[in-house]
């Protein structure tokens, strides 16, 4: 695969060092709307070509597919003019604000013969395919727990009224888009599809979320997603069931560095006992590195069943955004 990214932020950095360590990958170029921005960009990172207009970027023979990391509002538009061009496309979280714009780009990437993939990390980790494979130690699930809380550097001009991407509706932000999502593919990347879906969130001047709660109901147990940009936690998730229960760190932010199980203490009520937690995870190199694999696999071996399952997870996650974000 070789790319062309969209975006300059911290999180184009990481995919570029991604794609330097993955087999049969390569960035052959930059864009940014400013010629100046676009060049020192491409010096930053030793990309030979950048770009400044983005029809030229997508005319270039040399470019197979396109990382869209853009502002969230124009993660829609910018895939479908990269999918028109005939280009691959990797679209940053979250893929979309609606399943109606998620569903066409879809069926646009099928009628052009290009693959279109959600860029999140999690469901692609070798730690997140080990929780799936202990689930059956926790016995009975009761709760899930997932906590992505992260305090904007931008809240502080936000409370000051200085609204930013981060925090204005039109730009789709705020915490359930773009932070919360991590926490809703976490679930329904294992759990699938849930009964019933609602969200309770804090608000702002605006009518953005801040920091909330998303509620999903699953037949005996129940998962809560909570994701804030207002305030920090530690990121992790909980998987708790009659017979133990499954602990990962950085689980809700797309990284699960580590996983543990621990056993029930019902001789331990009031007292901290872990001396019986058990390591189950494994050392993972950085992050990112295992999606960029998957896609690459994928398109290079044209695996169907594989992508179809892919767009199956995106096109769920989607659905709970968008009713979520409609307060139904």
């Amino acid at each position: 695969m070789k790319i062309g990214t969209i975006g300059t932020g911290v999180i184009v950095d990481r995919m570029i060092q991604a794609v330097n360590m993955t087999d049969h990958m390569s960035i052959e170029a930059v864009y940014s709307r400013s010629e100046q921005k676009a060049c020192e960009y491409a010096k930053k990172h030793g990309v030979k070509k950048y770009y400044w207009n983005l029809d030229e970027m997508l005319n270039d023979p040399e470019i197979d597919t396109i990382y869209v990391a853009s502002p969230n509002s124009l993660h829609y538009s910018q895939s479908k003019k990269a999918i028109l061009a005939k280009k691959n496309v990797i679209n940053e979280k979250p893929f979309t604000p609606t399943l109606k714009e998620c569903i066409e780009l879809f069926e646009l990437a099928k009628e052009n013969n290009v693959f279109i993939f959600e860029a999140i990390t999690t469901i692609h980790l070798p730690n997140y395919a080990l929780v799936k494979e202990h689930l059956k130690d926790c016995g009975e699930l009761k709760f899930v727990q997932c906590n992505f809380s992260q305090y904007s550097s931008r809240y502080g001009k936000y409370k000051n009224h200085e609204q930013t991407n981060a925090f204005d509706p039109a730009f789709n932000g705020g915490a359930l888009m773009d932070i919360n999502v991590y926490c809703i593919h976490f679930v329904t990347g294992i759990f699938g599809k849930p009964e019933s879906v609602s969200y309770i969130a804090n608000r702002g001047y605006n009518g953005i979320d801040t920091s909330g709660i998303l509620i999903m109901r699953y037949p005996g147990f129940i998962a809560t997603c909570v994701g804030a940009k207002d305030s920090s936690s530690e990121n992790h998730v909980y998987i708790q069931g009659d017979q133990g229960t499954i602990r990962v760190f950085g689980s809700s932010c797309g990284v699960c560095s580590h996983v543990e199980f621990i056993p029930p203490k019902k001789d331990m009520i009031g007292k901290k006992d872990v001396s019986n937690t058990l390591n189950i995870g494994i050392e993972q190199i950085m992050h990112m590195t295992y999606e960029c694999a998957e896609f690459e696999r994928i398109t290079r071996l044209n695996d169907i069943e594989a992508y179809e399952k892919l767009c199956d997870q995106t096109r769920l996650v989607v659905s709970i955004l968008e009713q979520c974000s409609k307060g139904e």
